[in-house]
């Protein structure tokens, strides 16, 4: 899939679901809003009803000064100015609010008239049985002291939501397909990028094998055409060797990769001496690097340098990191390599004086096939491969590797081997 369709397709689907969300959601407020002023009109009803008959057990009061107010979302407040009896009230109001089917939760309170003082305070829970159960119980007489009352419903908001049950539902749903989207284009997202990265692995792979087989191709007609000078003969024999060499250890690499792969990894492990190992493995490189007027500078402090260890896969660990450590050179290659002792285990670090890596790749460059993409490193030749190698290597030793890197200053790969 071309990337251009691509974004589109991920932006019309971010679109379309961000518009629904929103119509959803505009939707949902305003049934909870309808649902509220529901709620309050109910309450209001019902406390109206009360009040009205309150007043007319009490000669003295005026029914035409009762109020019903609403000082909160949730607090309801009677002026009433009229003698109440805390069990006449409490139980006219389980009569209103269970003819209404409002099952709420609600704290009473009853005010005197003149201070506001508290004189009565109760938690009634929204047991709609026992409002029915109790409705026609006998009303008690009521107090000859003036006063008022209010009512306070704690789980306001969970009795108006319980009544969007569909509201809900259709919302979860849509937050669950949102997810889904979300998740499909995380994944082809994901799959589009493996998709690049498997075409660049196979440009990479088509120019790394191509110089070589060229090479070997004018090396071999040159020497069919029986028209070259036996002193160079040796050194087109040599060309010879030397990119087979070449195209046999980029064939390793990838065989190496793709036993990883499939978790066919087995390793040879004895002891071996890290010492010699560098040591071998430096004097392969050393005539590179002083080829391209560098310095490779070992300093090889352990005490003891031995861990159980394969030591081909270890080789090649070490051989990567500082193949890697040549190729970024700035110009010329500086390249220091030093061992160490740490609680119990072996620290082999390879410091470069390079190019150095963004911060932003640097979580990815044990990434398989993960090549930076930037500056000089498009010039370098290779598959992506080598450093998705060396941790899985250092992993299976149960070690770990860690970088530390700068841009324009270089890069510091930490390896820590146990001694078991």
């Amino acid at each position: 899939m071309a990337r251009k369709n691509l974004r589109r397709i991920i932006l019309f689907g971010s679109i379309v679901m961000m518009g629904l969300l929103f119509v959803q959601g505009f939707w949902l407020k305003r049934a909870f809003d309808i649902q509220e002023k529901q709620f309050n009109h109910t309450v209001q009803i019902a406390l109206k009803n009360i009040a009205d008959s309150i007043v007319a057990e009490d000669p003295s009061a005026k029914p035409a000064e009762t109020h019903i107010r609403q000082l909160s979302s949730n607090f309801f407040f009677a002026e009433l100015n009229a003698a109440i009896n805390p069990e006449l009230l409490d139980s006219l109001l389980k009569q209103e609010l269970g003819i209404r089917s409002l099952k709420a939760d609600y704290e009473l309170g009853i005010y005197k008239a003149s201070d506001d003082t508290l004189v009565y305070g109760a938690y009634i829970p929204a047991t709609i049985q026992w409002q029915i159960d109790h409705a026609n119980d006998a009303i008690p007489e009521s107090d000859s002291e003036k006063s008022n009352f209010a009512v306070y419903f704690p789980n306001r908001f969970s009795v108006i939501a319980g009544e969007l049950k569909i509201w809900i539902f259709s919302s979860v749903v849509l937050l669950l397909m949102v997810a889904f989207f979300s998740y499909a284009m995380i994944t082809l997202l994901k799959e589009r990028r493996l998709a690049e990265i498997k075409e660049d692995f196979i440009n990479n792979l088509t120019h790394e094998f191509k110089t070589p087989i060229a090479n070997i191709e004018l090396a071999s007609e040159a020497l069919k055409s029986h028209r070259v000078e036996s002193a160079k003969q040796q050194q087109y024999f040599q060309i010879i060797h030397s990119e087979n060499q070449r195209l046999k250890t980029q064939v390793e690499r990838v065989l190496q990769i793709g036993t990883l792969d499939k978790n066919e990894l087995r390793l040879d492990q004895k002891a071996v001496n890290i010492h010699e190992l560098i040591h071998r493995i430096t004097e392969s490189m050393g005539m590179r690097i002083h080829e391209k007027t560098g310095v490779l500078d070992v300093d090889l402090k352990a005490k003891n340098p031995e861990v159980l260890a394969d030591e081909f896969h270890l080789s090649n660990t070490i051989y990567n990191v500082l193949d890697n450590a040549e190729k970024y050179a700035k110009n010329h290659p500086d390249i220091h390599i030093a061992t160490s002792n740490e609680k119990g285990g072996l620290l082999i670090s390879i410091k470069d004086a390079g190019i150095g890596i963004k911060e932003d790749f640097q979580m990815y460059v044990f990434d398989k096939f993960f090549r930076v993409p930037t500056g000089d490193v498009h010039n370098v030749k290779g598959f992506g491969l080598g450093l998705s190698y060396v941790k899985t290597i250092v992993e299976a030793h149960r070690g770990r590797i860690s970088l530390k890197s700068k841009l324009g200053y270089g890069s510091q790969f930490d390896i820590f081997l146990p001694f078991k």
